[in-house]
Parts: structure tokens; C-alpha cells; sequence
């Protein structure tokens, strides 16, 4: 009998309207961007990869400055003025990219951070990533901040004396740091390699981070596609040439300009105390951190408080159908599922186990599963995993009882993603519409049995491509239909007959591939209707099974 699940306590209605409209707002966006960028290579779907490149090139720019660094009160800022008046215009390039590639990290991070809790990523399985990631925003400010300290220009000393002040409202720190530098006697060079310490040192620390971040994540995108980041190290190339990174005039310690020039990307602490207070900023920063964690802390906490009364969807083992073939370990996008040693008498070695903790609920790993397949007979229609509450014989049976109520010569399946968009205005007495967690939850005999049972077309709509809710469902739904990736769909199911859309909350893309195929239109011709992205998988598959 299959587990019972209840729900986890939700927000308020307002609440989720709230999420909801912001959802959309950020789907549009994203939309934009699909028109002007292909799909795959869409900057806004790949914000930690970009974010990720401008800290490797930081860190590695930041290496090379080093070794032309001066380290003394006298030195420090002829320092940057050598690579700023360089003739040869490489030091100029050097200081451009070490500069605009800490801002474009600061910028990506915050838009990241923002994009991700739009998108609900802070609870879930996600939490760990989440939550791993609210130091990385500190980390990143300490390391931007000493750097600017660095050139030691009249900018640098302005900061240094508003962190100063900063420092000095938190109840237990001392002011040794405005004592060090506040007056000529008290600077001297050790100053300047505290902070050369610090400014290598957190980044170093930062990239280790990086790491533990992406942890509970099968195949992390640490890197953005080619086109994208030759992209991004021209932009910043061209910046560091055209607008190169100039230091002002020179620190004159015990005199700080009451009017300053200020770098915005991590220097926005200094206005926002001069306004408010240095206690105001802090009250701030707290507020904004303790917010962040509590985002992924207070649903997990309120999940174990009603542990004894809810049951989250967690894919579920059959070791009498599991031939051990990690399938679904492969295709886990979030190493829910791994491979261990026999526990039975069967002459396999291996078997899939679960980590509960780990499961999304997707079921991706249902649609890899090779015992996934309506053509078993009714008796044995169990698959190796399957998520509870939505199993393999379920979806045989529902597919088969929606294809006999329909009516007409032309009858259409919508295999539909139910976190791309509600598609319940495609439902009529022609178009069955079967709603699944995610598209890769679909095995693609599913698509030949629809066929077999008198579907005239199917179509597939699921997220927009490259944006899965679930990460890997799109790039594992294109594999498999293409014949790249097991199981695949066998070369007899016409191409024709099958549109793979990945719309998002588009629904008008969706209708017009139904009714393109309820019209009888080519296979060509109703992918003029569908994005970019349906348009390479169709033309894939043709590729491959012609």
C-alpha cells in the first residue's frame, strides 16, 4: 500500500502570491534575455558559473599584482601607479581585470543570492547549499574591501577610517585598528602586510567555500558555457583598457576628505553609517544575515517539529526489479541516490539505495530506471525506484484511461512539468494532460506505449532550457530522446508526431504545438512554433534516428 503524504506547513496565501508574482517577474526576465543569447548560453540561467569565473580570474590577476606589490607605508601607493601608467598597457590591463572582475563577482553574487530566493532554492534539499553560501557574501566583502585598502590613495584612507568607526560600535571590539592608522606615527609597513595577509588569505578561503557549497550537488555548473566566458573575459579585458582602474590622489593620513569618490560595490557600508549610524549599518547586516539563514533554518526545524505527521515524497527501492545498473545514481541531480553492495541473494553486485535527506522528489530517477516501462505486464509493473504516490503502474493506468475518454480522430498527450507553469487550460476532450514532477520523470517508452494506445502526437512541456527546477531534467530529457542517453526512445516512435517544449510559464507555446499537430503540420513546420531549445532537440533525434 502506498505511504500517505501530507503536505509540509505552507505559508500564508499572501505570502506565496507574493513569491508566486516574483516567480513570473523572473521568468519574463529570463524570457528577455532567451531572445537576445541562446538558451544554454542565457547569462541570468548561469549567475554562480559567471560569478565563480570573475573569482578565478580575481584570484589568479590578484597573484600576478602581488609579486609587483610594495608592501611599505612608502611604497604602497607608487604600487599602483606603476601598473597604472605602465606604457605598455599590460599593467593597465592587469589592475583593470584585478578591479572589475572583484565588482562583477560582487554584482553576480547579489543577483545569484537574489535569483535563487526567488525561486524558493533556500529550502528543500537545497538548504545546504543555501545556507553554505550566506558566509560567502562576508567573505567576499572583507576580501573587495582590503583590497581597496591597498593602494592606500586618499579613497583607501577615507575607508579605512569609516571601518574604523565601524569597528568601534561593536560593544567588544577595541580601536586598535584606528590607532594603527588614524595618525602618521602609528602607520608603519606591518599594517600593510596584516592586510596583504588578509587579502590573499580570504579568497584562498573563499574558493575552499566555493567547494563545500556545491557539495550535495551531481555535476555542479562551476564554469559557464565557452561562448560565455570568452565572452565575459573580452568584456572585462575592454573595460580595464578603455576605462582603466585609477587610484585618486595619495593618502594624506590625519586628514580625510569630507567629499570622497567611493567604490559602490564594497564600500556601501561608509554613506549608509554616515546617514544612519555606524550602529544603523550594523543592525542592518545582521538583520540581512540572520533573514538569509532563517530562510533555510525555520522550514527544516518546523519539518522536524511535525516529522511524526509528514511524509515527504522520497523515492522509494524495489530490489526485486533493481539490477543495479546506476542509472539512477547517474542521473540524481542531487546524489540522493548511490550504489552499494548487494543486500539480497541476487546475483547482482550492487544496488541503488536512497539518502532520504538528499531527495528531491523529482523522480528523474523513475524516468532512468530501465524497468520503467508501461509494455511489462500489469502484474509486474514495479520499477526498480519509483516515487510513492506516483508509480510507474499509476501512470500506465492513468495514460490509458485518459487516452479512452477522449474523443476525435486527432488525440493529444501533454506530458507537463507541474513547476514549469499550470497547464490545466490545456486539458479538453481531445488533449489528455498527465502532470508530472519533473519532464525527466517521463521513461521514454511512455511516449511509444501513448502511441500504441491510439495518441495521434505527444507533446512533452517542461521548463524553460537550461533553467529545470530540478537542474539536469531538460539535459537528460534531450539525451534520452536524441539516443544519447539511456534509456532512450527507440527509433520506431515517429519524430514527427513529438514536440518537446520547453516554455516555462508560456503556455501559448504549448497550444500552439498541440494544435500543430492536431493540424497534421510536418514535424518542421511545428517547430517554428517552439523556442530555440525544441528546435535543436527535434532536429537531434531526426539526426540520430534517420
Amino acid at each position: 500500500m502506498a505511504a500517505t503524504s501530507f503536505p509540509p506547513p505552507t505559508p500564508s496565501l499572501s505570502v506565496l502570491s507574493a513569491l508566486s508574482t516574483l516567480r513570473r517577474g523572473e521568468e519574463r526576465l529570463s524570457g528577455t534575455f532567451d531572445h537576445a543569447f541562446d538558451p544554454a548560453d542565457n547569462p541570468w540561467r548561469h549567475l554562480g558559473a559567471l560569478a565563480f569565473l570573475c573569482l578565478v580570474v580575481a584570484v589568479a590577476s590578484g597573484a600576478i599584482a602581488y609579486a609587483l606589490y610594495d608592501t611599505s607605508v612608502s611604497g604602497a601607493y607608487q604600487s599602483g601607479l606603476r601598473l597604472q601608467n605602465d606604457p605598455t598597457m599590460l599593467g593597465r590591463l592587469l589592475r583593470g581585470l584585478h578591479r572589475y572582475s572583484a565588482d562583477a563577482l560582487a554584482l553576480l553574487t547579489v543577483l545569484h543570492l537574489l535569483r535563487e530566493a526567488v525561486r524558493g532554492h533556500y529550502r528543500g534539499v537545497r538548504w545546504f547549499s543555501w545556507l553554505t553560501g550566506a558566509p560567502l557574501v562576508w567573505l567576499l566583502w572583507i576580501a573587495g574591501l582590503t583590497g581597496l585598502w591597498l593602494l592606500w590613495d586618499s579613497r583607501a584612507l577615507y575607508s579605512v577610517t569609516a571601518t574604523a568607526e565601524l569597528l568601534q560600535a561593536l560593544p567588544l571590539a577595541p580601536d586598535l585598528l584606528a590607532r594603527n592608522v588614524l595618525t602618521a606615527d602609528a602607520l608603519n609597513d606591518r599594517f600593510f602586510s596584516l592586510i596583504m595577509f588578509i587579502h590573499i588569505g580570504v579568497p584562498l578561503f573563499l574558493l575552499a567555500a566555493m567547494w563545500v557549497h556545491v557539495q550535495r550537488l551531481s555535476r555542479p555548473r562551476l564554469w559557464p558555457p565557452r561562448s560565455l566566458a570568452i565572452g565575459c573575459l573580452v568584456t572585462l579585458s575592454l573595460l580595464s583598457i578603455a576605462m582603466p582602474a585609477e587610484s585618486l590622489g595619495p593618502a594624506d593620513t590625519g586628514h580625510v576628505s569630507a567629499s570622497q569618490s567611493i567604490d559602490w560595490f564594497y564600500q556601501f557600508p561608509h554613506p549608509l553609517a554616515d546617514i544612519a549610524s555606524a550602529t544603523a549599518a550594523w543592525l542592518l547586516a545582521f538583520a540581512f544575515t540572520a533573514l538569509v539563514i532563517a530562510l533555510a533554518v525555520l522550514p527544516r526545524m518546523r519539518r522536524s517539529s511535525a516529522k511524526g505527521n509528514v511524509s515527504l515524497p522520497v523515492a522509494q527501492v524495489n530490489l526485486a526489479n533493481c539490477n543495479g545498473c546506476s542509472r539512477c545514481a547517474v542521473d540524481c541531480p542531487f546524489g540522493a541516490v548511490e550504489m552499494i553492495a548487494r543486500t539480497d541473494q541476487r546475483r547482482h553486485p550492487r544496488q541503488a539505495s536512497v539518502i532520504a535527506d538528499l531527495c528531491a522528489g523529482c523522480g528523474i530517477c523513475a524516468g532512468a530506471c530501465p524497468s520503467s516501462t508501461p509494455f511489462r505486464r500489469i502484474e509486474d509493473m514495479v520499477s526498480g525506484i519509483e516515487m510513492p504516490g506516483a508509480s510507474i503502474a499509476s501512470l500506465r493506468e492513468e495514460l490509458k484511461r485518459g487516452l479512452a475518454s477522449l474523443d476525435g480522430p486527432d488525440r493529444v498527450v501533454v506530458f507537463a512539468c507541474r513547476n514549469a507553469a499550470d497547464h490545466a487550460a490545456l486539458r479538453n476532450t481531445s488533449t489528455l494532460l498527465m502532470r508530472l514532477e519533473c519532464a525527466a520523470m517521463l521513461p521514454p517508452s511512455f511516449i511509444e506505449f501513448a502511441g500504441r494506445l491510439g495518441a495521434t502526437g505527444t507533446v512533452i512541456a517542461g521548463c524553460r532550457e537550461g533553467d529545470c527546477e530540478y537542474r539536469l531534467g531538460d539535459q537528460w530529457v534531450q539525451q534520452r530522446l536524441s539516443g544519447a542517453h539511456e534509456p532512450h526512445l527507440r527509433a520506431v516512435v515517429s519524430r514527427d508526431r513529438l514536440h518537446v517544449i520547453w516554455s516555462g510559464q508560456d503556455i501559448a507555446q504549448v497550444q500552439a504545438a498541440v494544435a500543430s499537430l492536431r493540424g497534421g503540420m510536418s514535424g518542421k513546420s511545428s517547430n517554428q512554433a517552439s523556442d530555440k531549445g525544441t528546435e535543436r532537440v527535434t532536429h537531434s533525434s531526426e539526426a540520430h534516428h534517420d
